[in-house]
């Protein structure tokens, strides 16, 4: 068995494998990755336009990516994600699916634990909602 330790972090954690000595560290910005990663799989759910004191830099569109935030603390994960769901989806069962989804998706990927997943809907992105137009 391979123990994981965040990166950044001093930590005793070893490889138990006859393989050899050695340890694997999995950064907070590879599970960020994958998290991002996941989310954009969810049908329902897309990212959030940048913005700098609440002004948008941007637009939202279904190609955008979630905002996502990782902690690892030895093997296991925290995850936050920031998101915007499509309108008239059911936001609480877009945001089980994604919390779902991450969870299974970053397990399968780094083998890591994932202890939770918070979930925060910053906006519903409406069919009608158009990119802003430069003139």
């Amino acid at each position: 068995m391979t123990a994981y330790a965040a990166a950044g972090t001093v930590s005793s954690l070893r490889q138990s494998d006859p393989g050899g000595p050695g340890r694997t560290v999995i950064a907070d910005r590879v599970v960020e990755r994958v998290a991002a990663q996941a989310v954009a799989e969810v049908d329902r759910a897309t990212g959030v336009a940048r913005s700098i004191l609440g002004v948008a830099l941007g637009a939202t569109d279904e190609r955008t990516r979630a905002k996502v935030s990782a902690d690892v603390d030895g093997g296991i994960v925290s995850v936050r994600v920031i998101l915007a769901v499509i309108w008239p989806s059911p936001v609480r069962a877009v945001t089980r699916e994604v919390r779902e989804h991450v969870t299974t998706r970053v397990q399968e990927l780094t083998g890591l634990r994932v202890a939770d997943v918070d979930v925060q809907v910053s906006e519903l992105l409406t069919a009608t909602t158009q990119p802003a137009r430069v003139q």
